[in-house]
């Protein structure tokens, strides 16, 4: 298992959260970014062209069912989701089938309106219960995974 993080579109506070509990969890961390947004930490950094896409491109190539990954990217997600053993957002939810469909629609017509000459709102502010919601999660997401692991092995 290992959390990779969709580096263009996560939050750096996001980011630090992730950081923290894979050292915690003892599980590897990857973050995909294209070169003009280069990270640095304890964490593996995957740097790819500044091309459209190409981030989600390395994301999805890398990702496997045991992995989190963790992006704001409706599309990337909703790729994801049959590929991975979960996709969450860094505000702090998980992307699921039974949301996925919605969200993609919302983001759909907001698309639709600005190429029409309308405005719509821009990305609300980062909140620290941001923060707060997406570090339960994660956490609850990672633990679930482990457990779900160890059941497993109880199996064979």
């Amino acid at each position: 298992m290992k959390l990779i993080v969709d580096g263009d579109g996560c939050p750096q506070n996001a980011r630090k959260i992730c950081e923290e509990y894979a050292s915690y969890y003892n599980i590897g961390m990857v973050v995909v970014s294209s070169y003009d947004h280069n990270m640095q930490g304890d964490f593996e950094t995957i740097i790819v062209d500044k091309g459209k896409d190409s981030a989600d491109f390395k994301v999805i190539e890398l990702a496997s069912k045991e992995d989190i990954v963790i992006t704001q990217d409706y599309g990337l997600a909703s790729l994801l989701l049959a590929k991975t053993y979960a996709v969450l957002n860094p505000v702090g939810f998980e992307y699921t089938d039974s949301n996925i469909d919605k969200l993609l629609m919302t983001r759909y017509l907001g698309q639709k309106t600005r190429r029409s000459g309308g405005r719509t709102k821009g990305l609300k502010k980062r909140k620290a219960s941001d923060d707060i919601h997406f570090e339960e999660v994660l956490i609850s997401t990672i633990t679930r995974r482990i457990k779900n692991a160890e059941n497993l092995n109880e199996l064979i």
